[in-house]
């Protein structure tokens, strides 16, 4: 060792603060920050220095003091301000003659008033809502919500686009933040709140790729990019501490104005399931304490950040739902649960413990079955290697404990993300997922310590794994990945669970659970108890009445009359029309793109100063202009539909629809009031407008003159009743088709709803009856097809007619069935068969991100045997023969699954270019799933999995086989009775294989995953052909 680095590594060893582990007398032992000055107490042993460090320092080298002490114990106030930084962020040392004396110690006590005293909002009910559509978490009653607060696509590294950017000034320095991506996470916030719903942010940093992104100085500077799907905070370094704290104080400030003027929110969730960060929070491989450590520094910087803005917010960490066990066995990157909940709980009560609280994820233990009250690895015990719904009451449970305890009370807890599967779209699957909701609601509603239960998610996502998790199964025919499709039976249950219909749309989970009382099952349960919430009430509103001396409220001549856009709406506008003014609702710009489609109710609404009396004038009109080409493009069959809501006291809410012609310029919809007995206090009221069709609505509508009026005089020609039709079948003759007759109107309905061929089509019978349906209610009928012969084969019309009133009535078809790719034997080009019977030129790829151990293979008696005595392995082989043709396909034969395996036993066939890149299906022979994966560079994540299939089951000496035309897969397996198809899916993020460069990269190859020990996984054969 040279005497130069003898030295350096002399001075580091002063200079550095101790480990967390050391024992050293004295040091700092309390920091208060007040108004302008911070209060450092503590004990030295002797004279020392006291340090005020950044947050991301490790030293105090080349710093000078703020104070000196004496020997004993010490009381010291600074200037809370250093010119332009705020020491609120800092973290204070003592430095003796020999060293640091103790640790670091932060602020933990914030002496100062917020800018915000708001007391934190007290909800009546825990349900919630990743959400996507804000109109729709308005209609069922979402409480809770969960919203991601991506920091790279909002925050930019330097200046913007004159006009679209916003500067932030944060420790004397001027930050810069996306002016249009800022405005699309308002809309998302600011309709919740308006509503009062408690919004928690997940705050996040992906790679983002955008040319001016704040991404690269966000990011950890120990991540590997391309590993994780989701990035560690940079609180490693000056640049990226600061411009982390800047982001931090810029949407704590936004999102807590007294005027709420861009929403409101109160939950501040630091990155994503931290314990597995390998994925979720990559940070590179870490000690679990050295991870902490620079995580911890995160949450704290918000809990801050937060902290100046708004006396109340509440800041989480985010775990998974392994308790002690791990998301895997790398102990680098992934950890136990309890370890890290124990661990920060050390930390923080070691260097200055804070509020911070914990959002969990109590998931199933099979993330694919819903059904959690089977889950083996979740037990009635602190040692449990998994909280789920199954025994959620223990982590509270166990949080109560004293020494876990902040300011002598325990952490709070949310559930911020957890979904419950569907594994297809059969009435089963959808039945058993709504089943397992009802369940985890009613455990969670009951259980103490709990604060919400945040579902996971609003809508399928066709790119999550192949889970189907949401409310709304996604639009097939759509492009964007998780557009709203249709209702899924839970979408009812979520939407009435909390209100007296409770009971009622539960009662069928009962069966499915195989209880017969919910007071079995669920500590606590109290039936009174579950109507938390009263649903808006349906009042009939005619199409085109004539008000009789009305009151106009807003006309808009002068102004906007405080009208704000609301749910998926960027912008209101005056403009002139027709020789007057009205508002122009506008939805073509800064939103996400969700809420430009057409599905979605896009939204105006107005708070008044002063409420309004309706209790005398109770007939609440509105006219509305949709433009007549605003649906040119669209599919056909769309209908335009209003919706008004009038909200009264104490979440009050009456709500009327109708039917937007564009044909007819403006359409006036007056709302019936007299029944609804909150009337004499309406604080605000809503305009909503959507399609029907599944088609993108990037565009504007007008409203204008809003009034009350005593009378309403009924209008000549227009009825409002709603007539919708659907069918499972496309086009049989003999097949049934439903219709439902809902009355939007004021009278109850008589007579008949009469059904005429005008497109070709006919049905039996022709005439429905409707005489007592009353405003809100709907009927269905069933009908047989007997004539189709439809203008357009995919929207097939009739025509129904109701006291003179005609309309075209298009019929939901189902989707076309996918085209799923042919079994192996239709690929007539065999290039690869090896049945093991000498050692094969197999390259094997250690794969990556799971960098578990190479297998041990051996060649012997035509098979190829996979083992390792001491480690969980992994490997993927490639053969060095590539498809000749794009299309193609592979199978594998096992002779022998390990058997005893507790994690994987899993096997793989498909195309592999190296431990990082395949196409491939899997069998997963433990959990009993199959799918289909791509790896590579050109994935988010580097790995996403499609169309998983439970209860799949291979036996030895089956096989099974990938078939892929185009990004079309298909999954077959054999198990002694020819090919028959397991699942299908379309595949995202494929390479180019129909580029014959990009083709010979990859070649036929196979997987093999499994458990340490002596059992070996045994492979029979392997085969590749190609379509020619």
């Amino acid at each position: 060792m040279t005497m130069r680095l003898l030295i350096a590594l002399t001075l580091a060893m002063l200079c550095v603060s101790v480990p967390a582990h050391a024992a050293v007398e004295g040091g700092v032992s309390g920091v208060e920050v007040g108004e302008s000055t911070i209060t450092v107490t503590g004990t030295a042993s002797g004279p020392a220095e006291l340090y005020a460090l950044d947050t991301w320092q490790d030293t105090h080298s080349g710093e000078e003091p703020v104070a000196t002490v004496g020997a004993g114990e010490f009381r010291v106030e600074v200037p809370r301000m250093d010119g332009d930084q705020d020491r609120l962020y800092d973290k204070f040392l003592a430095v003796g003659a020999g060293g640091p004396l103790g640790e670091v110690h932060y602020a933990d006590k914030l002496s100062f008033a917020a800018a915000s005293q708001t007391p934190y909002p007290e909800l009546p009910g825990k349900k919630g809502l990743q959400v996507q559509m804000t109109d729709d978490a308005e209609e069922i009653g979402v409480q809770h919500a969960g919203i991601n607060l991506a920091l790279d696509s909002v925050m930019m590294a330097g200046p913007g686009a004159p006009g679209n950017t916003i500067e932030f000034v944060s420790q004397g320095n001027t930050y810069y933040f996306d002016r249009g991506a800022v405005a699309g996470l308002d809309a998302q916030v600011k309709p919740l709140s308006d509503n009062g719903v408690l919004v928690n942010l997940i705050v996040l940093v992906y790679n983002s790729g955008a040319a001016n992104s704040a991404a690269r100085k966000l990011i950890h500077p120990d991540a590997e990019l391309g590993k994780g799907t989701v990035y560690a905070f940079n609180t490693k370094t000056a640049e990226g501490e600061a411009y982390f704290t800047a982001a931090m104080e810029f949407f704590a400030q936004r999102y807590s104005q007294a005027d709420e003027r861009y929403g409101r929110a109160w939950g501040w969730i630091v990155g994503n399931e931290i314990d597995a960060q390998q994925f979720w929070y990559n940070m590179g491989p870490q000690d679990r304490d050295v991870f902490l450590e620079q995580y911890t520094k995160a949450m704290r910087l918000t809990s801050q950040a937060v902290r100046k803005a708004d006396a109340n917010a509440r800041v989480y960490t985010s775990l998974t739902h392994f308790w002690t066990g791990a998301a895997n066995d790398d102990p680098k990157y992934t950890y136990k649960g309890r370890d890290v909940v124990d661990g920060l709980n050390a930390l923080t009560k070691r260097q200055g413990d804070f509020a911070w609280n914990i959002a969990y994820h109590p998931y199933p233990e099979n993330l694919f079955n819903p059904a959690f009250w089977n889950d083996k690895t979740a037990t009635d015990s602190f040692d449990t290697m998994r909280i789920t719904f199954k025994n959620i009451e223990l982590l509270p449970r166990y949080l109560a404990q004293e020494h876990l305890t902040y300011g002598g009370e325990r952490r709070r807890v949310i559930l911020s993300e957890q979904g419950l599967n569907s594994q297809d779209y059969s009435a089963k699957e959808l039945e058993l997922q709504a089943a397992a909701y009802a369940y985890a609601y009613y455990k969670v509603a009951f259980a103490d310590g709990i604060d919400s239960f945040i579902l996971h998610r609003h809508v399928d996502h066709k790119q999550e794994g192949g889970l189907r998790l949401g409310l709304w199964t996604w639009d097939e025919e759509h492009s964007a990945p998780s557009n709203a499709g249709e209702r899924k039976p839970v979408h009812e249950v979520f939407a009435a669970i909390d209100t007296e219909r409770s009971l009622e749309v539960t009662e069928f989970a009962k069966k499915i659970i195989g209880i017969s009382d919910w007071k079995d099952v669920i500590p606590g349960f109290d039936p009174a108890a579950l109507a938390v919430r009263e649903p808006p009430a349906t009042v009939g509103t005619q199409l085109d009445a004539k008000p009789v001396a009305e009151r106009v409220i807003s006309g808009f001549e002068s102004d906007t009359g405080g009208w704000r856009p609301s749910d998926n709406a960027a912008a209101v506008e005056r403009v002139a029309v027709d020789g007057g003014h009205a508002l122009r609702v506008r939805f073509d710009r800064d939103l996400p793109g969700w809420s430009q489609y057409a599905k979605s109710y896009k939204g105006a609404d107005v708070l008044f100063g002063q409420p309004l009396d309706a209790s005398r004038t109770t007939q609440l009109s509105v006219s509305i202009r949709v433009p007549e080409s605003a649906d040119d493009g669209f599919e056909p069959g769309n209908v335009f539909t209003a919706k008004i809501r009038a909200y009264g006291r104490d979440g009050a809410v009456a709500e009327g629809v109708g039917a937007i012609d564009p044909a007819l310029g403006w359409n006036r919809l007056t709302l019936d009031l007299s029944r609804w007995a909150p009337r004499a206090a309406i604080s605000r009221v809503k305009v909503w407008v959507r399609g029907s069709v599944g088609s993108d609505w990037a565009g504007s509508y007008e409203i204008d003159r809003l009034s009350l009026a005593a009378v309403a005089l009924p209008g000549k020609d227009r009825r409002n009743a709603e007539v919708t039709a659907a069918t499972g079948e496309r086009g049989r003759i003999g097949s049934t088709v439903a219709f439902t007759v809902t009355n939007r109107d004021v009278l109850p309905m008589a007579g008949k709803v009469r059904l005429t061929t005008c497109d070709g089509v006919a049905v039996d019978p022709a005439s429905l009856g409707v005489t007592g349906l009353r405003t809100g209610q709907s009927r269905s009928f069933d009908t047989t097809l007997t004539a189709y012969g439809p203008a357009n084969q995919d929207y097939p019309v009739v025509c129904a007619s109701y006291l003179g009133h005609d309309q075209r009535v298009t019929f939901r078809l189902p989707p076309e069935a996918a085209y799923v790719p042919p079994a192996p034997d239709a690929f007539a080009n065999q290039e690869l068969a090896d049945g093991f019977d000498q050692a094969g030129d197999y390259q094997v790829h250690r794969v990556e991100p799971e960098n578990k151990e190479l297998p041990q293979v051996t060649y012997a008696g035509g098979a190829l045997s996979a083992a390792h005595p001491t480690a969980g392995w992994f490997g993927l082989m490639s053969s060095g023969v590539s498809p000749r043709n794009p299309a193609f396909s592979t199978a594998i034969t096992i002779k022998k699954f390990q058997g005893d395996s507790t994690d994987m036993d899993t096997v793989y066939t498909g195309l592999v270019k190296d431990g990082k890149t395949d196409v491939a299906a899997f069998y997963v022979n433990t959990q009993k799933f199959a799918g289909f994966e791509v790896r590579g560079a050109q994935v988010p994540g580097g790995l996403a999995v499609f169309g998983v299939k439970q209860g799949v089951s291979i036996p030895d000496g089956g096989r099974f086989a990938l078939s892929l035309v185009g990004q079309r897969a298909a999954m077959y397996a054999d198990t002694g009775s020819g090919w028959e198809l397991v699942t299908a899916a379309t595949l995202e993020h494929l390479p180019a294989l129909s580029d014959p460069e990009v083709r010979a990269g990859y070649s036929y190859g196979f997987g093999v995953r499994g458990d340490a020990g002596s059992s070996a996984l045994v492979l029979d054969a392997v085969e590749g052909r190609s379509i020619s």
